[in-house]
């Protein structure tokens, strides 16, 4: 990372009198992470710069740039660069978090409770195991949301594909939609283990 966007970290954690400690309880990160970051080892990533921003009150551009004076050959009502790609950033984290929080809603838990209560009660196993694909959809559009580049996306749907492609093989070749609807379950979980690899790779960033 630049050095001088080190030394703009630092001087805004002291401002605010934050330890390193305090900070990092503040982004959810080790203290060792905030020290890789104003010793220019190491980069802070959109969302936390976001938070960054955030946390210190000043506009992202400012940690990234430096504070800059008023350009008078450029409009009011124009927008920079810089902040455009402000914009991009702060959207980006915004569509994340989204993402994030659909994830982890236990949507699952819903539909499973929806179709139990349709098969024991009028033992309308099939065709009601086609609700029991809202899952794959629901984690779909949430990973969507929470992929960073169109590359990481795509990433994340063989899952839900082969999931569904499994569970209506078995159903239609041996009948078997209960209880082998409960393979969707495994996307949850697979979420779950992404994110903690993910925070687990934040943390020694």
């Amino acid at each position: 990372m630049n050095i001088e966007i080190a030394d703009r970290l630092v001087k805004l954690r002291k401002e605010h009198n934050l330890s390193q400690e305090a900070l990092a309880s503040k982004l959810g990160l080790s203290r060792q992470a905030v020290s890789k970051w104003e010793r220019a080892e190491a980069s802070p990533d959109t969302d936390n710069l976001v938070a960054l921003a955030e946390l210190y009150g000043v506009p992202l551009d400012e940690i990234l740039n430096g504070p800059k004076a008023q350009d008078e050959d450029t409009p009011n009502n124009e927008p920079t660069k810089a902040e455009l790609k402000e914009k991009k950033l702060a959207d980006m984290s915004e569509r994340q978090r989204v993402g994030r929080k659909m994830v982890k809603f236990p949507f699952p838990i819903l539909i499973a409770a929806a179709y139990l209560l349709l098969g024991f009660m009028n033992s309308n196993w099939h065709p009601g195991w086609i609700i029991l694909l809202l899952i794959p959809v629901y984690y779909c559009v949430g990973g969507a949301l929470c992929c960073r580049t169109k590359k990481a996306m795509l990433l994340t749907m063989p899952i839900h594909l082969v999931l569904v492609a499994v569970y209506l093989l078995f159903g239609f070749t041996a009948g078997m939609w209960h209880p082998q609807w409960l393979i969707f379950l495994i996307i949850p979980l697979y979420y779950w283990i992404i994110s903690v690899f993910y925070k687990e790779k934040k943390n020694k960033s």
